[in-house]
């Protein structure tokens, strides 16, 4: 799926970017469409001179520094910038190949840009190539010229450069705009958290927000097609016996819940909103179940498998809200954190698989924990090794608060330890690895 998300350009080709149709491409000269800050032709293919690799990569910097755009292979452009003929170019994995190295090469730091090859009808190895390239949170991008380097950016149908005072404020945007997605999430996470029964019950809530924010309309339709994709659906990366049964809407979001009541919601819950964002709540210690009399119990027994198996289908979750329904690319700020836990509530870590007697980690927590990372949205949208390295980076994260140095259920390279799953859920772990082609090891720690 590709990453730039244009409704300007996607009504200029009268399709989304990633399904272009060689006529849609060729159709440009008959309505002699003009170059613009979003959209640049070239005649041929970037040559292998130092000049044109530069200008290959500058060409992509400019785009992700800018507001983004695409950069069309094959379209040969008049003196008014209007396309006049549509030539193609030669096709290959080796110049896909070949284009992704000079710009990783040459661009810091590497922003997001697909390379999508449009084939001529019956011609594999001819048509367009088109290099979409979304604005980028990361920006500013840098080329690296004659050992310096220098920030180019688009300014209508030409690439002009930055300042030193413009490239100042630009690092200043960065910054800030990292800041607003860790405090979007941290509001996203507090408006989910006012939803949930906190009374007898312990969360892990995972939240994310796209760099590149899409968008979804919000009606009848959306929230028909949302119940029947949920309801009685188990969420969690094996699944646990735990559905959604109720789901209704909120201001600008999609909301979801594990339980018939309509105050508090029980077990499960997430409110996914129309730009992409997502928040998601699972249950990770029933206090009352394991408490004596009537009360709750007065301190929190997270249980380490559960809370992983929580976040790996929250971040799966999340990740497809994100890319197949709101449409967002990039990367993504995901934050993980369990709630509530206080100095009157606190909690321990605890494994009671047959490995450790009980507690792990020798440090009872009486704050809510946190752990924060920067992932590909693509990655958590598709079960695989890459959604269970974004799952071990926000467990261990979270665990390490209790004095545990890591997870034991998954690694950080993408792999199960199969020794620290429960025997009642083994088959089922086996089973999704399995499926989605995740190495499964008999290691421990």
């Amino acid at each position: 799926m590709v990453a730039l998300r244009s409704r300007r350009l996607e009504r200029l080709f009268a399709s989304r970017l990633d399904e272009v149709s060689h006529a849609q491409v060729a159709a440009l000269v008959d309505a002699q469409v003009t170059e613009h800050y979003d959209l640049d032709f070239k005649r041929g293919l970037y040559g292998n001179k130092d000049e044109d690799r530069r200008s290959l990569a500058g060409d992509v910097a400019a785009m992700a520094n800018t507001a983004g755009g695409l950069i069309v292979l094959g379209v040969e452009e008049d003196d008014q910038a209007r396309a006049t003929a549509a030539p193609g170019v030669a096709l290959s994995d080796n110049e896909i190949g070949r284009i992704r190295q000079i710009v990783a090469n040459l661009v810091s730091p590497l922003p997001t840009f697909d390379v999508l090859p449009v084939h001529a009808d019956g011609q594999e190895d001819h048509g367009f190539l088109l290099i979409a390239v979304p604005r980028s949170p990361g920006a500013p991008h840098a080329v690296l010229v004659n050992n310096g380097l220098r920030f180019p950016r688009r300014n209508g149908t030409t690439t002009t450069y930055l300042s030193e005072p413009e490239v100042a404020a630009a690092y200043r945007d960065r910054y800030a705009g990292m800041q607003s997605r860790l405090e979007d999430a941290a509001r996203y996470e507090r408006d989910l958290t006012a939803r949930l029964n906190t009374d007898n019950e312990t969360f892990v809530i995972v939240t994310l927000v796209p760099d590149i924010p899409g968008g979804f309309t919000l009606n009848t339709e959306a929230l028909r097609d949302f119940r029947e994709a949920t309801i009685g659906k188990d969420p969690y990366g094996v699944a646990r016996g735990i559905s959604w049964q109720r789901v209704s809407v909120g201001t600008g979001r999609l909301v979801a819940v594990g339980s018939y009541e309509s105050s508090k919601a029980k077990y499960l819950a997430c409110e996914l909103y129309e730009n992409g964002a997502g928040s998601f709540a699972g249950i990770v210690d029933n206090r009352k179940a394991t408490s004596a009399g009537e009360g709750a119990a007065q301190v929190s027994h997270i249980d380490d498998e559960t809370l992983v198996n929580a976040i790996w289908g929250g971040l799966r979750l999340l990740g497809r809200h994100a890319r197949d329904r709101a449409a967002a690319g990039g990367n993504a700020t995901v934050r993980a954190t369990i709630r509530p836990i206080t100095p009157d509530l606190p909690a321990t870590l605890n494994h009671n698989r047959g490995h450790f007697p009980g507690q792990i980690g020798d440090q009872q927590v009486d704050q809510p924990p946190h752990s924060t990372a920067v992932v590909a949205i693509d990655d958590l949208a598709e079960d695989g090794e890459a959604l269970i390295k974004a799952t071990a980076v926000l467990a261990n994260g979270l665990v390490q608060h209790f004095g545990q140095p890591e997870a034991l259920q998954v690694t950080a390279e993408g792999t199960i330890r199969f020794p620290y799953w429960g025997s009642y859920i083994r088959q089922d772990v086996k089973t999704a690895a399995e499926n989605a082609g995740i190495t499964v090891t008999e290691d421990r720690v």
